[in-house]
Protein backbone atom coordinates (compact mmCIF):
# COMPACT_ATOMS: atom_id res chain seq x y z
CA UNK A 1 0.00 0.00 0.00
CA UNK A 2 1.27 3.51 -0.72
CA UNK A 3 3.07 4.57 2.47
CA UNK A 4 2.47 8.29 2.00
CA UNK A 5 -1.31 7.89 1.78
CA UNK A 6 -1.31 5.37 4.64
CA UNK A 7 0.61 7.82 6.83
CA UNK A 8 -1.68 10.69 5.84
CA UNK A 9 -4.78 8.69 6.73
CA UNK A 10 -3.34 7.55 10.06
CA UNK A 11 -2.33 11.11 10.95
CA UNK A 12 -5.78 12.40 9.98
CA UNK A 13 -7.48 9.77 12.14
CA UNK A 14 -5.24 10.67 15.09
CA UNK A 15 -6.08 14.38 14.67
CA UNK A 16 -9.78 13.51 14.76
CA UNK A 17 -9.27 11.19 17.73
CA UNK A 18 -7.49 13.96 19.64
CA UNK A 19 -10.43 16.31 19.16
CA UNK A 20 -12.88 13.66 20.38
CA UNK A 21 -10.75 12.77 23.41
CA UNK A 22 -11.39 16.23 24.82
CA UNK A 23 -15.08 15.27 25.07
CA UNK A 24 -14.22 11.88 26.57
CA UNK A 25 -14.98 9.88 23.43
CA UNK A 26 -12.60 7.28 22.01
CA UNK A 27 -12.06 6.75 18.29
CA UNK A 28 -10.63 3.44 17.12
CA UNK A 29 -9.51 2.34 13.68
CA UNK A 30 -10.94 -0.85 12.21
CA UNK A 31 -9.39 -0.64 8.77
CA UNK A 32 -7.35 1.70 6.56
CA UNK A 33 -7.22 1.19 2.81
CA UNK A 34 -4.75 3.55 1.17
CA UNK A 35 -5.56 2.29 -2.31
CA UNK A 36 -9.30 3.02 -2.33
CA UNK A 37 -8.68 5.25 -0.25
CA UNK A 38 -11.06 4.55 2.66
CA UNK A 39 -11.16 4.14 6.42
CA UNK A 40 -13.46 2.29 8.79
CA UNK A 41 -13.76 3.67 12.31
CA UNK A 42 -15.73 3.07 15.50
CA UNK A 43 -16.41 5.47 18.36
CA UNK A 44 -16.94 4.68 22.05
CA UNK A 45 -18.66 6.99 24.56
CA UNK A 46 -17.67 5.09 27.72
CA UNK A 47 -15.66 8.05 29.03
CA UNK A 48 -18.16 10.75 28.07
CA UNK A 49 -19.79 12.67 30.93
CA UNK A 50 -21.81 14.94 28.65
CA UNK A 51 -23.00 13.12 25.53
CA UNK A 52 -24.70 16.29 24.32
CA UNK A 53 -21.23 17.86 24.16
CA UNK A 54 -20.21 15.46 21.39
CA UNK A 55 -21.19 16.28 17.83
CA UNK A 56 -24.45 14.50 16.90
CA UNK A 57 -24.05 11.45 14.63
CA UNK A 58 -24.70 13.07 11.25
CA UNK A 59 -22.64 16.15 12.07
CA UNK A 60 -19.84 13.99 13.46
CA UNK A 61 -19.71 11.93 10.29
CA UNK A 62 -19.65 15.02 8.07
CA UNK A 63 -16.85 16.52 10.15
CA UNK A 64 -14.86 13.26 10.23
CA UNK A 65 -15.14 12.99 6.45
CA UNK A 66 -14.03 16.58 5.96
CA UNK A 67 -11.09 16.37 8.38
CA UNK A 68 -9.78 13.08 6.98
CA UNK A 69 -10.24 13.98 3.31
CA UNK A 70 -8.70 17.41 3.75
CA UNK A 71 -5.71 15.95 5.58
CA UNK A 72 -5.24 13.24 2.95
CA UNK A 73 -5.69 15.67 0.07
CA UNK A 74 -8.12 13.34 -1.65
CA UNK A 75 -11.69 12.12 -1.30
CA UNK A 76 -11.70 9.34 1.29
CA UNK A 77 -14.50 6.88 1.89
CA UNK A 78 -15.44 6.93 5.59
CA UNK A 79 -17.39 4.29 7.48
CA UNK A 80 -18.16 5.36 11.04
CA UNK A 81 -19.80 2.97 13.51
CA UNK A 82 -21.68 5.17 16.02
CA UNK A 83 -23.50 3.31 18.84
CA UNK A 84 -25.95 6.20 19.22
CA UNK A 85 -27.63 5.03 16.03
CA UNK A 86 -28.14 1.56 17.50
CA UNK A 87 -29.46 3.04 20.76
CA UNK A 88 -31.95 5.18 18.85
CA UNK A 89 -33.40 2.03 17.32
CA UNK A 90 -33.83 0.31 20.69
CA UNK A 91 -31.90 -2.54 22.25
CA UNK A 92 -34.50 -5.14 21.25
CA UNK A 93 -34.11 -4.44 17.53
CA UNK A 94 -31.35 -6.05 15.48
CA UNK A 95 -28.60 -3.86 14.05
CA UNK A 96 -29.11 -2.75 10.48
CA UNK A 97 -26.93 -0.84 7.99
CA UNK A 98 -28.40 2.36 9.50
CA UNK A 99 -26.24 1.83 12.60
CA UNK A 100 -23.27 2.99 10.57
CA UNK A 101 -22.84 5.51 7.81
CA UNK A 102 -20.50 5.54 4.85
CA UNK A 103 -19.50 8.69 3.01
CA UNK A 104 -17.78 8.19 -0.32
CA UNK A 105 -17.89 11.74 -1.64
CA UNK A 106 -17.39 14.29 1.17
CA UNK A 107 -18.08 17.87 0.20
CA UNK A 108 -14.94 19.47 1.51
CA UNK A 109 -11.71 18.34 -0.07
CA UNK A 110 -9.53 21.42 -0.13
CA UNK A 111 -10.82 24.94 0.49
CA UNK A 112 -14.42 25.58 -0.41
CA UNK A 113 -15.38 28.52 -2.52
CA UNK A 114 -16.23 31.14 0.04
CA UNK A 115 -15.06 34.26 1.77
CA UNK A 116 -11.30 34.00 2.38
CA UNK A 117 -11.23 37.38 4.10
CA UNK A 118 -12.53 37.91 7.64
CA UNK A 119 -15.17 40.43 6.66
CA UNK A 120 -15.40 44.10 7.58
CA UNK A 121 -13.39 45.62 10.40
CA UNK A 122 -15.35 46.70 13.46
CA UNK A 123 -13.60 50.07 13.72
CA UNK A 124 -14.45 52.33 16.64
CA UNK A 125 -16.93 50.68 19.02
CA UNK A 126 -18.03 53.89 20.69
CA UNK A 127 -21.75 54.32 20.03
CA UNK A 128 -22.05 50.88 18.42
CA UNK A 129 -24.03 47.83 19.53
CA UNK A 130 -22.15 44.60 20.20
CA UNK A 131 -24.18 41.38 20.19
CA UNK A 132 -22.73 38.57 22.32
CA UNK A 133 -24.09 35.08 21.85
CA UNK A 134 -23.19 32.66 24.64
CA UNK A 135 -24.62 29.28 25.61
CA UNK A 136 -25.90 27.26 28.55
CA UNK A 137 -22.79 25.12 29.03
CA UNK A 138 -19.84 27.20 30.13
CA UNK A 139 -19.82 29.30 33.30
CA UNK A 140 -16.30 30.39 32.39
CA UNK A 141 -17.60 32.13 29.28
CA UNK A 142 -20.45 33.73 31.21
CA UNK A 143 -17.84 35.31 33.49
CA UNK A 144 -15.73 36.29 30.49
CA UNK A 145 -18.72 37.93 28.85
CA UNK A 146 -19.45 39.86 32.06
CA UNK A 147 -15.92 41.29 32.02
CA UNK A 148 -15.99 42.09 28.31
CA UNK A 149 -19.42 43.68 28.62
CA UNK A 150 -18.23 45.96 31.40
CA UNK A 151 -15.18 47.08 29.40
CA UNK A 152 -17.19 47.56 26.22
CA UNK A 153 -19.83 49.63 27.98
CA UNK A 154 -17.15 51.68 29.75
CA UNK A 155 -15.86 52.49 26.25
CA UNK A 156 -19.27 53.74 25.09
CA UNK A 157 -20.64 50.63 23.36
CA UNK A 158 -24.04 49.05 23.92
CA UNK A 159 -23.98 45.29 24.62
CA UNK A 160 -26.80 42.86 23.85
CA UNK A 161 -26.57 39.28 25.17
CA UNK A 162 -28.42 36.15 24.06
CA UNK A 163 -28.08 32.57 25.31
CA UNK A 164 -28.20 29.60 22.92
CA UNK A 165 -29.80 26.33 24.05
CA UNK A 166 -28.23 23.65 21.88
CA UNK A 167 -30.04 20.80 20.21
CA UNK A 168 -33.47 22.38 19.80
CA UNK A 169 -35.49 21.28 16.79
CA UNK A 170 -38.77 22.17 15.11
CA UNK A 171 -40.78 25.14 16.43
CA UNK A 172 -38.51 25.53 19.48
CA UNK A 173 -35.45 25.94 17.28
CA UNK A 174 -37.27 28.30 14.92
CA UNK A 175 -38.37 30.49 17.84
CA UNK A 176 -34.85 30.58 19.29
CA UNK A 177 -33.34 31.33 15.89
CA UNK A 178 -35.76 34.20 15.38
CA UNK A 179 -34.68 35.63 18.74
CA UNK A 180 -31.02 35.37 17.79
CA UNK A 181 -31.48 36.93 14.39
CA UNK A 182 -33.60 39.65 15.99
CA UNK A 183 -30.64 40.55 18.19
CA UNK A 184 -28.31 40.56 15.17
CA UNK A 185 -30.66 42.96 13.38
CA UNK A 186 -29.92 45.52 16.11
CA UNK A 187 -26.16 44.91 16.20
CA UNK A 188 -23.10 46.41 14.56
CA UNK A 189 -20.66 43.72 15.77
CA UNK A 190 -21.13 40.05 16.81
CA UNK A 191 -19.28 37.70 19.15
CA UNK A 192 -20.25 34.00 19.35
CA UNK A 193 -18.98 31.46 21.89
CA UNK A 194 -17.92 29.34 23.54
CA UNK A 195 -16.47 26.65 21.30
CA UNK A 196 -15.18 24.35 24.02
CA UNK A 197 -16.53 20.93 23.02
CA UNK A 198 -17.47 19.24 19.76
CA UNK A 199 -21.14 20.14 19.78
CA UNK A 200 -20.75 23.66 21.16
CA UNK A 201 -18.01 24.36 18.62
CA UNK A 202 -20.43 23.40 15.87
CA UNK A 203 -23.17 25.67 17.24
CA UNK A 204 -20.83 28.57 18.05
CA UNK A 205 -19.34 28.57 14.57
CA UNK A 206 -22.76 28.19 12.94
CA UNK A 207 -24.09 31.21 14.84
CA UNK A 208 -20.95 33.17 13.98
CA UNK A 209 -21.47 32.31 10.31
CA UNK A 210 -25.04 33.60 10.54
CA UNK A 211 -23.78 36.92 11.86
CA UNK A 212 -20.97 37.14 9.29
CA UNK A 213 -23.50 36.37 6.57
CA UNK A 214 -25.33 39.53 7.58
CA UNK A 215 -22.18 41.55 6.94
CA UNK A 216 -21.37 42.10 10.62
CA UNK A 217 -17.78 42.16 11.88
CA UNK A 218 -17.82 38.81 13.66
CA UNK A 219 -15.66 36.48 15.69
CA UNK A 220 -16.25 33.02 17.08
CA UNK A 221 -14.62 32.52 20.49
CA UNK A 222 -12.88 29.14 20.83
CA UNK A 223 -10.55 27.44 23.28
CA UNK A 224 -7.18 26.44 21.89
CA UNK A 225 -7.92 22.71 21.70
CA UNK A 226 -10.99 23.25 19.51
CA UNK A 227 -9.47 25.88 17.22
CA UNK A 228 -8.69 23.28 14.47
CA UNK A 229 -12.27 22.00 14.54
CA UNK A 230 -13.62 25.55 14.39
CA UNK A 231 -11.42 26.25 11.36
CA UNK A 232 -12.71 23.13 9.61
CA UNK A 233 -16.35 24.04 10.36
CA UNK A 234 -15.86 27.62 9.19
CA UNK A 235 -14.36 26.36 5.94
CA UNK A 236 -17.19 23.87 5.57
CA UNK A 237 -19.62 26.75 6.06
CA UNK A 238 -18.04 28.64 3.17
CA UNK A 239 -16.13 31.20 5.25
CA UNK A 240 -12.56 29.97 5.76
CA UNK A 241 -11.59 33.50 6.78
CA UNK A 242 -13.96 33.63 9.77
CA UNK A 243 -12.27 35.38 12.69
CA UNK A 244 -11.45 33.14 15.65
CA UNK A 245 -10.68 34.57 19.08
CA UNK A 246 -8.71 31.90 20.96
CA UNK A 247 -8.89 31.38 24.72
CA UNK A 248 -6.66 29.04 26.77
CA UNK A 249 -7.51 25.36 27.17
CA UNK A 250 -8.65 24.07 29.58
CA UNK A 251 -10.69 27.14 30.48
CA UNK A 252 -13.78 26.00 32.36
CA UNK A 253 -11.68 24.32 35.06
CA UNK A 254 -10.05 27.60 36.09
CA UNK A 255 -11.22 29.44 39.19
CA UNK A 256 -13.63 32.34 38.76
CA UNK A 257 -10.86 34.82 39.61
CA UNK A 258 -8.51 33.24 37.07
CA UNK A 259 -11.18 33.37 34.37
CA UNK A 260 -11.94 37.02 35.04
CA UNK A 261 -8.22 37.83 34.95
CA UNK A 262 -7.86 36.04 31.63
CA UNK A 263 -10.89 37.92 30.25
CA UNK A 264 -9.43 41.29 31.17
CA UNK A 265 -5.95 40.35 29.92
CA UNK A 266 -7.28 39.05 26.60
CA UNK A 267 -9.63 41.96 25.94
CA UNK A 268 -7.05 43.75 23.74
CA UNK A 269 -6.74 40.51 21.73
CA UNK A 270 -10.52 40.53 21.23
CA UNK A 271 -10.31 44.08 19.89
CA UNK A 272 -7.42 43.12 17.62
CA UNK A 273 -9.31 40.10 16.30
CA UNK A 274 -12.33 42.25 15.44
CA UNK A 275 -10.08 45.04 14.10
CA UNK A 276 -11.80 47.28 16.63
CA UNK A 277 -10.79 50.37 18.58
CA UNK A 278 -12.30 52.06 21.63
Amino acid sequence: MPPTMTSALEEAIEDLAELLRADGATLQTIAVDAVAPSVELTISFDGVDCEDCVLPPDRLLDTASLVISKHAGARVGVILHDPRRTQARGADQPPTPSTMLEVLDPTGVGPKVGAPNPGPAAGSLRGKTVAIRHDILWRSFDLTVEEWQRMLEDAGATVLRWRRVQGLTGPQYEHAQAEYEGMLAKADVAISGLANCGSCTSWSVRDALTAAGRGLPTTAVVTAHFEPLAQVLAEEGGRPGLRLMVLPYPYDTLSDDEVRTHARTLFPQLLQTLEATL
